[in-house]
């Protein structure tokens, strides 16, 4: 529990000054952007540092281009020459000039101390900052808590949450997971990752997932910022519910998730066992021609990795028992 309780510390002021950039992808978002770019203009204005915005947009046929400059002309704004979330983020990245990222999505409001909450996160040792999420249309339920992880139906599952009444005041406690609506991450580690995995992830679907835990096992520090306050719409990018190809687009970067990251032999063969007595033929076809490219980024991972699945695995469940007493 040593490792533990050296992460739930007191929080202490943040005597960061460098730039925060935003990065938003969108895709046929016009009508989300009109609505909460207001208010992230207006966080960004209040910010105790520098910071800027840009907009990234993925072939949208809203008139997104032609639109956004004339409603707001303090944004920055890009066109992704390449099509998904994973290849917007990261031309958004890659025209970005500031040391710390702020990624969201286009239907995310943020309060105007929001940035003034977020600043003491922003240490040198943190590779990520979890922001705490609530429902837009009832601000005050919230969605996302510290992240725990978890081995479930052959997956690595990044779905747990432990939420702020379970928590002390005024302490910094780890998390194994962002969602991918709203976080932070130091853009030196994440041009250290060679950022967001477009060549397996794209259009869109764990992408996040698959960055936070490259640097998880590498052995980088993900916090968690209790007192952040994003509203988020659910759903108003991805319709996760109804859509067949988010569905399927789940399964597939599920599996190819696990393929390249778990080296853990005992969990591979668990994932094996699963996907066989419960095969989905459409996924493995489209999984098989990834293959080579897999292999070849499941080495490089496998190379860089300092922490085991079966240690994050374990430090996660020690968190939850921690927080429990």
């Amino acid at each position: 529990m040593k490792k533990l309780e050296s992460n739930d510390t007191n929080m202490v002021a943040s005597t960061f000054r460098g730039k925060v950039s935003v990065v938003i992808a969108s895709k046929n978002g016009l009508n989300h952007l009109k609505d909460c770019l207001p208010s992230v203009i207006q966080a960004t204005q209040k910010a105790p540092f520098e910071t800027e915005i840009i907009v990234v947009d993925d072939n949208s046929t809203d008139n997104t281009l032609s639109q956004l400059p004339l409603l707001f002309p303090q944004i920055k704004l890009f066109k992704n020459e390449k099509m998904g979330v994973c290849s917007s983020r990261n031309t958004g990245v890659k025209h970005s000039q500031g040391d710390w990222l702020l990624f969201m999505d286009n239907d995310v409001f943020l309060d105007e101390n929001f940035f003034i909450s977020a600043q003491k996160y922003l240490q040198d040792d943190v590779f990520c900052v979890s922001c705490c999420g609530y429902l837009a249309s009832e601000p005050t339920k919230q969605l996302d808590g510290i992240k725990t992880v978890s081995w479930k139906r052959g997956c690595m599952r990044f779905t747990g949450n432990i939420y702020n009444d379970q928590l002390k005041a005024n302490k910094m406690y780890p998390s194994f997971g962002v969602q991918g609506a709203y976080f932070f991450c130091k853009k030196s580690d994440f041009m250290t990752l060679q950022g967001f995995d477009e060549d397996l992830f794209d259009p869109y679907l764990l992408e996040e997932t698959d960055l936070m835990y490259r640097g998880l096992k590498r052995g980088w520090k993900i916090i968690y910022a209790s007192d952040t306050h994003p509203l988020h719409k659910c759903g108003g990018t991805i319709q996760s519910k109804t859509s067949k190809r988010t569905q399927f687009l789940s399964k597939r970067n599920r599996l190819i998730f696990t393929w390249k990251n778990i080296t853990s032999a005992r969990l591979l063969v668990f994932s094996l066992i699963w996907n066989v007595l419960r095969p989905d033929f459409a996924v493995f076809k489209e999984v098989k021609k990834l293959w080579p490219i897999i292999k070849e980024k499941r080495a490089l991972e496998k190379t860089n990795q300092v922490i085991s699945d079966i240690a994050i695995l374990k430090q996660s469940n020690q968190l939850v028992e921690f927080i429990s007493k």
